[in-house]
């Protein structure tokens, strides 16, 4: 979802939404009942995002103990929408009686379901399956996507100059020898093969074989992606999940263990 120079992925646009009827909804109660219904919406606001990023952490506590301070790094995503659930039901105790409590509860009822809405109305990617479009690898050696229809597929599209690309691309390197059952093609879109080869000797990273140019960007055009870093996951032709933006390695180890089960 692109508004005006943001990129946002689907599911942080429709929170966004969320959060917005939410605020509305404290307000006019604030108005019509008791203001402490708009000091609620914050707690339980601010209760849920703490929650949600937390849950996410401890689940992924193995990686995350070497540098705690990553807790932080809210741009690669990674949050537990049930412990966000548990928060925000937590809060309805701010309330001082039980009546305010039943309208909170239903003030995050519709909130709930406006970011239902707003995630299924979202646009997704224009096709589900491995397109069949030939590309080419570093080796100039010929690829096409289609041919690994009986595979476990992962595929990251990025530019050289994008700086969430960047930061990804070490993280990349790793996971594809942490997972040689899957099939790994980085996308580059719309740049020429001395620029990418450069840019890999630059920064010492051995992805010769799982770089594949795409001048035309015709694979951001198939599935009808905005932007860059995107990355899709396939298993046996069919897409399983898109992450649009910076993805750390613990959401993409979840996002692996979906498209192998």
């Amino acid at each position: 979802m692109v508004i005006g120079p943001f990129l946002l992925p689907p599911m942080v646009f429709a929170t966004l939404i969320g959060v917005l009827v939410l605020m509305l909804i404290g307000s006019l109660l604030k108005r019509w009942i008791d203001p402490q219904f708009d000091t609620w919406v914050g707690i339980a606001l601010v209760a849920a995002f703490l929650a949600a990023r937390a849950g996410f952490v401890l689940r992924h506590w193995d990686s995350y103990q070497q540098n705690p301070l990553r807790f932080f790094y809210i741009w690669q995503g990674g949050f537990d929408s049930h412990w966000a659930i548990v928060a925000a039901v937590l809060s309805l105790f701010f309330l001082s009686a039980w009546r305010y409590r039943a309208i909170a509860a239903a003030a995050l009822l519709v909130a709930g379901s406006a970011i239902y809405l707003a995630f299924s109305l979202t646009p997704k990617a224009a096709s589900t399956q491995l397109a069949d479009i030939q590309l080419v690898k570093l080796q100039d050696e010929a690829v096409n996507l289609a041919a690994h229809a009986d595979d476990k597929v992962v595929l990251n599209l990025w530019a050289t100059w994008c700086a969430p690309c960047h930061r990804e691309m070490p993280m990349l390197q790793q996971a594809i020898a942490d997972y040689p059952e899957l099939q790994f093609y980085l996308i580059n879109q719309g740049e020429t093969e001395v620029v990418v080869r450069d840019y890999l000797t630059r920064h010492d990273l051995q992805l010769q074989d799982s770089v594949v140019l795409d001048p035309t960007q015709a694979i951001a055009s198939y599935y009808q992606t905005l932007g860059t870093p995107v990355t899709l996951f396939f298993n046996q032709n069919r897409l399983v999940a898109t992450h649009v933006g910076e993805i750390s390695a613990e959401l993409l180890s979840d996002y692996v263990q979906a498209i192998k089960h």
